[in-house]
């Protein structure tokens, strides 16, 4: 009957010793996580900075590498989302439309990623160049990504 006061301040002190450590981990870990992200978004900072100067030029071979770049951040961004699929098509099918309010903007700017690929004789304008550019830039701003 004597022991029941020594333990139930044993047990007091055991959790609150445990809640001041789980709280200093987690307290860790955001500024790891903080710092992580800090690190992510000064690389994709400097990619939509890569894709602006290509688009800024008046050369359109540019203007093509600036939509091929921006599409490889779009499925750089997807996968990081963990969609499923092989390719950033099979990862747009898998997206819910109510998860993704740009998911049009989404699937149209690739498409003409395509055809500069596909396409050898291509030819692109700077107003489409601009227009694929800001479906993009529509898709990043949704999610913070750029």
């Amino acid at each position: 009957l004597i022991a029941i006061p020594f333990l139930a301040g044993g047990v007091f002190y055991v959790t609150r010793r445990l809640t001041a450590l789980r709280r200093a981990q987690r307290e860790k870990l955001q500024i790891k996580e903080r710092e992580a992200a800090a690190i992510v978004s000064e690389q994709r900072n400097e990619n939509w900075e890569r894709v602006q100067k290509y688009l800024a030029s008046g050369n359109p071979a540019e203007w093509k590498l600036a939509i091929i770049e921006a599409d490889t951040m779009l499925d750089e961004m997807v996968k990081k989302m963990n969609y499923p699929g092989e390719n950033l098509g099979e990862r747009l099918k898998a997206i819910e439309p109510s998860d993704f309010t740009t998911l049009d903007a989404a699937w149209e700017a690739p498409k003409v990623r395509n055809q500069i690929a596909h396409q050898g004789d291509f030819v692109l304008t700077r107003r489409e160049a601009d227009r694929v550019i800001g479906l993009f830039k529509k898709v990043f701003e949704e999610f913070k990504y750029i």
